[in-house]
């Protein structure tokens, strides 16, 4: 086999096709994971944390268990050296994929045996163009694909080179080490240069491929004795599961998603058949078959943290076995057929691939230039409403854009600085009002809202439709008295609309001596109606007083909200209607509890530690960037666990933000037995 030039001017064009295709993408901001790496940056010195940077080296990635991927942690302390634009960040990313298409072209034309231009070209501009390359290149936080899939594509030239007498194996060794500091797909890169082997026309051999296994190995070893576990597959999946999921992926790969239940479809595998057809009858080119197995593989190690959602690409999952694809491709066309009927059909073929991934891949890139503009919406416009927060004022926000745009552990991350001109006390109540068993504590409990609310500083939630903020405001009327329901002895009702934070704490003044209450529109999700005591000293002349805390109530916040329904409670006594001349009022705002005072900037582990509680019987609510985090207290103390459930968020957010706001405050009830909270706390920890 002769070997292909050494420098061609026509293995830049891939590279040029994916400045061109990719190019709006460049002005995108910032969205989900990427708020992240901001845990490389210093925000109050402006300079970039080397340490941070290189202690990834000898740490799970980020934290995570089973992550190694120190070299990506390498390239966004460049990008924070070079300026806080997130403009810096996309064109890493775009340039990433265009050294991908450029190196798998150039293997492409090194493994041609009749036509290495168009056999380059053609393998270029599928990896340009397939639908998985938007992903990791228009999303920032994807990258770790992006570098692996990279250096992979540069290990294959480098290993094809030095199979054709140029260059030394260090090069797709020092390649495959990179890779492999990148992202774990790479561990399959030895199972590539065997299927290259086979691309090739050779047997492979042990003293070939020897090298490249070592050092996989090795890094396997390492990983086990860095992190403790040998790859990112070692739970949660059986073998049979993995091999499902790397079929359902094969399928991305050959029809991607194009969203709504739509894909490139069956014509697309016809089109491939036809190529196939074409290559199995042209002499010598059987070997693309070779591609199909390794495709597969490649698709293995993404099924480990798989979600699938219906109409969804997951490109950074299916882009490894892109250059398979586009390999397989470009040689079967290597082999241009004789007589003009087939050539005509070709060209069709190719033309049609080339359509197909270009309408999918624009229309990918359109969906992400349209949550772009929305995730840019939702910032400033949560920047102005929140523009009043402050120390002892955090501002609280719900509903918004869900992953991959935002993450509502980051919602708070959206107004501070690198990403917003200032820092804002921002807390995301994503678990607010929503059946979310991993927060049990937020299980319906609309306390922070109306604690917000009353504080002064005010909560808004993000109205989709409108595409705008619906900020609330505090209860126009202190006290509402309710009137019994003619048609039922048992129910209490405003007498007009109740608005959301009308009914902080429910009064109940009557001669029974126990009282039980439910409210009416009872949303399913919620057990059990809360019930209330008679006071010691009862009131005059055989009366008792009951307060009931609605706040942790999310049906009368929800039925308020939506305005449909009727917002009042059912009050009886063992089962039967309370008497007459019994007294509802429905009190906008709680008592007033001592406790909370403002703290001096601390470490998580100090602000923790120094949290004491008003009294033996209340609830802790601790407001931070990534959200809101509850811990009951019994017996005046908190519990050794419950602190320690406290400190892993205020550490997260503290390690990322490196200094950030946390707000806290205590429920109770005060000495009458009525619900009151405590002002603010407001403490800076780091």
């Amino acid at each position: 086999m002769s070997p292909a030039p050494r420098c061609s001017w026509w293995l830049c064009l891939p590279a040029l096709l994916a400045l061109v295709w990719f190019w709006p993408t460049l002005w995108h901001g910032w969205r989900s994971d990427d708020f992240l790496t901001v845990y490389y940056l210093d925000r109050d010195a402006g300079a970039v944390r080397w340490g941070r940077v290189f202690e990834e080296w000898v740490r799970p990635w980020f934290g995570v268990r089973d992550l190694y991927r120190p070299f990506v942690s390498l390239s966004f302390g460049g990008n924070w050296a070079l300026g806080t634009s997130p403009l810096g960040f996309h064109l890493f990313n775009v340039l990433l994929l265009a050294g991908t298409a450029t190196a798998v072209a150039a293997t492409a034309a090194r493994l041609a045996k009749a036509r290495p231009m168009l056999v380059a070209l053609v393998a270029g501009a599928v990896v340009v163009l397939h639908p998985a390359a938007v992903e990791p290149t228009a999303w920032i936080a994807a990258r770790t694909t992006g570098l692996q899939v990279f250096w992979s594509a540069v290990a294959m030239w480098t290993f094809v080179r030095w199979r054709d007498g140029e260059g030394r194996v260090v090069w797709p060794l020092l390649a495959t080490a990179l890779a492999c500091a990148s992202k774990e797909g790479a561990v399959l890169l030895p199972v590539t240069f065997v299927a290259l082997s086979l691309l090739r026309g050779e047997r492979p051999r042990l003293r070939v491929h020897a090298p490249f296994w070592l050092l996989v190995g090795g890094y396997l070893v390492f990983r086990k004795l860095l992190l403790g576990w040998f790859t990112t597959a070692e739970e949660g999946h059986t073998l049979g599961e993995r091999f499902t999921g790397a079929v359902a992926l094969l399928g991305q790969l050959l029809a991607p998603p194009l969203g709504g239940g739509v894909s490139l479809g069956g014509w697309l595998f016809a089109v491939m058949f036809v190529l196939l057809w074409q290559a199995m009858a042209a002499a010598g080119t059987r070997r693309a078959l070779w591609c199909a197995p390794w495709a597969l593989l490649l698709l293995l190690p993404g099924t480990t943290h798989v979600e699938w959602k219906d109409g969804l690409l997951l490109g950074r999952f299916v882009f490894d076995a892109v250059p398979a694809l586009a390999l397989f491709v470009a040689l079967a066309v290597d082999v241009v057929p004789v007589g003009w009927l087939s050539r005509a059909r070709l060209a069709v073929g190719l033309l049609a691939i080339a359509v197909g991934l270009a309408i999918g891949s624009r229309l990918w890139i359109d969906r992400y230039s349209d949550e772009d503009r929305l995730v840019s919406k939702v910032q400033h416009e949560l920047l102005a409403v929140a523009k009043d927060a402050g120390p002892g004022k955090p501002f609280g926000v719900a509903a918004l854009p869900g992953q991959p745009m935002l993450q509502p552990g980051l919602w708070g991350f959206l107004t501070q600085r690198p990403f917003a001109p200032v820092d804002l006390p921002v807390s995301g109540l994503a678990a607010m009002l929503e059946k979310d068993p991993g927060a049990p504590g937020l299980f319906g409990n609309s306390t922070p809202i109306h604690a917000l609310v009353q504080q002064g500083a005010g909560f808004a939630s993000w109205d989709a439709k409108g595409a705008r903020f619906a900020s609330l405001v505090g209860a126009a009327d202190k006290v509402v008295e309710f009137v019994r329901d003619p048609a039922d002895a048992r129910r209490f009702v405003p007498k007009g609309r109740l608005s959301p934070l009308s009914a902080g704490v429910l009064e109940v003044v009557t001669r029974a001596a126990h009282v039980e209450m439910t409210p009416l529109g009872q949303l399913p999700m919620f057990e059990g109606p809360p019930s209330g005591q008679a006071l010691d000293p009862p009131l005059p002349e055989g009366t008792h007083a009951y307060w009931f805390d609605t706040t942790s109530i999310a049906s009368w916040y929800v039925v308020a909200s939506l305005g449909g329904g009727v917002a009042g409670v059912s009050l009886s006594q063992q089962d039967g209607p309370l008497p007459d001349g019994t007294i509802v009022r429905a009190h906008a705002a709680l008592g007033t509890l001592e406790g909370s005072a403002p703290a001096t900037p601390s470490r998580v582990e100090q602000f923790v530690a120094d949290l004491r509680a008003p009294h033996d019987d209340c609830v802790l609510y601790v407001l931070a960037p990534s959200g809101v985090y509850v811990e009951p207290v019994r017996g005046g103390e908190l519990s050794p666990e419950a602190r320690q459930r406290l400190g892993g968020p205020l550490r997260f957010c503290a390690d990322v933000l490196g200094t950030c706001a946390v707000h806290w405050f205590w429920q109770g009830g005060d000495q009458t037995g009525r619900p009151a909270r405590t002002a603010f706390g407001t403490c800076e920890v780091h």
